[in-house]
């Protein structure tokens, strides 16, 4: 009798073991599924996020021929239509080439990924002057003064005021009303404004004291020298030896700072990065004599031409740090603007130099006494920002006045 007993308890325990066996199988089949639901849903969303966006290209191919076809052509209206559209296409084809570099960014990680976006910067500015330098006429042909002597000047004196003004004000400003305070590290900040103020001072305030107003060919490549051996310091610091000053490390962790991935590989981004900055050169060179053209007959300053190259070459970036400072990630966004800065300054300088003097073009880098005191008044102003790493809405606010300033002085 006890044995038929545990003979049944033995069928049931078999039963409920089958049972909860078929449960456990069918569990673990439906949670596979559900994760091989979920890859094939990050896959179409990442598809979705890299396919079908180098439209750019065909839009730069258009433009040309419709640029070299206009290209003469003296209607103030037209020209403003030609120029739109060419920058339209400018504009375009330079955030694809951050698009794609940010990809670069992204799988490197800090501070490597905001070193990766400010290369970008930096050869679209080298690339943008360039263009323009080369289809204009050399100082030869105009009486020993190049048309565009003052080209790298401005668009460096731009750049500067447009970052460390006009988006860091915008950034400060949004990030405080959304999270009242935000939080950088102080150490950072202060190693990208000890590399950039010497070099602002030697490229862009020391020569307007000069009897001649700028700097001769034999001081113009010591001034190359020493703002390139100044960035290979820098580089040092930033990836070897002091990662950590330029790293936030109570930063939003739960913040989406990873952005769309991508399936594609390293060198599929690369390759496009090339053609989109190949785009933005050519719509350049084949534009810079409608925008040319047109400036003359409007009688527009020279600086705001400068002022162009720098909203176009900057804008992708200082998109991207604007988000990164709506996710509370305001660290990264002051890599992405001061380190965009350090880099456009100590790169474009001797790279312009040396094609100024290839290609027979004289440079023109002293700023007069009025820019000069608002690159001084901003770089005060961003030493009181962040001396206590800390910021909030009014710093945001301080920083557009002065950038309001700076638009007031350029189109007076």
């Amino acid at each position: 009798m006890k044995i038929k007993k545990i003979h049944q308890i033995i069928q049931i325990l078999q039963k409920n073991f089958c049972t909860m066996n078929c449960v456990v199988y069918n569990r673990a089949k439906y949670v596979q599924g559900e994760h091989d639901m979920i890859k094939k849903e990050e896959q179409v969303i990442e598809n979705q996020g890299t396919r079908h966006k180098e439209y750019a290209v065909l839009l730069a191919v258009a433009v040309i021929i419709f640029d070299v076809i206009f290209k003469n052509t003296t209607s103030t209206p037209f020209l403003v239509v030609i120029n739109l559209i060419s920058l339209g296409a400018i504009l375009y084809s330079a955030f694809s080439v951050v698009r794609h570099a940010d990809i670069f960014a992204h799988r490197l990680g800090e501070p490597y990924g905001s070193l990766i976006l400010s290369l970008s910067v930096v050869i679209l500015e080298v690339s943008l002057i360039t263009a323009v330098m080369t289809s204009g006429s050399s100082a030869a042909e105009n009486g020993g003064v190049s048309p565009y002597a003052t080209l790298m000047r401005d668009t460096l004196y731009s750049l500067i005021m447009l970052v460390t003004s006009g988006f860091v004000g915008v950034s400060l400003l949004l990030g405080g009303r959304k999270f009242r305070t935000q939080h950088v590290n102080l150490a950072g900040v202060t190693q990208y404004l000890t590399g950039i103020i010497p070099l602002v001072f030697v490229v862009l305030i020391l020569p307007s004291v000069l009897p001649s107003g700028t700097y001769s060919n034999g001081q113009l490549l010591v001034v190359a020298f020493l703002s390139a051996v100044l960035y290979a310091v820098f580089l040092i610091i930033q990836t070897k030896t002091h990662q950590n000053l330029f790293i936030y490390e109570h930063e939003d962790q739960d913040a989406d700072h990873e952005g769309v991935p991508s399936p594609h590989s390293n060198i599929w981004h690369g390759v496009w990065l090339v053609v989109h900055l190949i785009s933005v050169v050519a719509i350049t060179k084949v534009d810079s004599t409608p925008l040319e053209t047109l400036l003359g007959n409007l009688e527009a300053p020279k600086a705001l031409t400068g002022l162009i190259v720098a909203i176009l070459i900057f804008a992708p970036e200082g998109l991207g740090a604007i988000r990164a400072v709506l996710a509370n990630d305001l660290q990264r966004a002051i890599n992405m603007y001061f380190g965009s800065v350090l880099a456009t300054i100590s790169l474009t300088v001797p790279a312009v130099v040396i094609i100024s003097l290839l290609t027979g073009n004289n440079i023109v880098l002293g700023l007069d006494m009025v820019d000069a005191m608002l690159l001084i008044g901003i770089f005060i102003l961003c030493q009181a920002t962040f001396a206590s790493g800390r910021t909030n809405q009014v710093d945001g606010v301080a920083h557009l006045v002065i950038f309001g300033a700076y638009l007031m002085m350029i189109l007076s």
